[in-house]
């Protein structure tokens, strides 16, 4: 089966945001200011491409505007904006004249439905309590899925892109187990230093 392709509006950012993510964007330029009034007037999403030392990634996140919270006199704004899907830009283009802006074509990653596996699950929960001492009910990763696992840890920029290349939801959640176990280690360490700084 192929792949459905897409063209969508674009604006490469030095940022990650995960499907079911949430950020707030100011808005100053002229070309983005244009994609934005386009996007509120045909009620339609754009792609943010990761930009990394003024190169544009393979990789990016599909989102929507979910709120404009702010219109400033002189035409910025502060928009709210939430990460729907991720997805591979086929041909990017810094400017589609005649608008201001660039454009992409893209193809969507497949849906991922499964939930963590038992063993991101828990160290997650690990995790999550040794850093925040935050417990988490159990039935809390029944409608979540590696994205969902992600958005509660404290990734760079650059590792949730890591996640978004990563090709398959296996490579995705041994990423994960990695990145956990390595926060994990780090933090019982410090934990260890302090624990024998305080004795002495």
């Amino acid at each position: 089966m192929a792949t459905q392709q897409l063209t969508i509006p674009m604006f490469p950012l030095n940022l990650v945001l995960l499907p079911g993510e949430t950020k707030t964007l100011h808005i100053f330029e002229e070309r983005y200011k244009q994609l934005v009034a386009d996007c509120l007037l045909n009620e339609a999403h754009f792609g943010i491409p990761f930009l990394n030392q003024k190169s544009v990634g393979d990789y990016g996140v599909e989102v929507k505007i979910s709120n404009v919270i702010k219109e400033h006199p002189n035409g910025d704004m502060d928009i709210a904006v939430e990460g729907v899907s991720v997805f591979k830009i086929v041909e990017y283009s810094q400017v589609l004249p005649p608008k201001l802006y660039g454009a992409g074509i893209i193809e969507y990653e497949e849906e991922i439905f499964e939930k963590p596996s038992h063993v991101l699950q828990e160290l997650t929960k690990e995790y999550l309590w040794i850093a925040q001492e935050k417990t988490i009910p159990v039935d809390a990763f029944d409608h979540s899925n590696v994205y969902g696992i992600a958005r509660l840890l404290d990734l760079s920029a650059l590792e949730k892109y890591e996640l978004l290349k990563a090709k398959s939801v296996l490579q995705k959640e041994n990423y994960l187990k990695q990145k956990l176990k390595l926060f994990i280690y780090l933090i019982k360490t410090e934990t260890d230093l302090k624990s024998k700084f305080v004795l002495n």
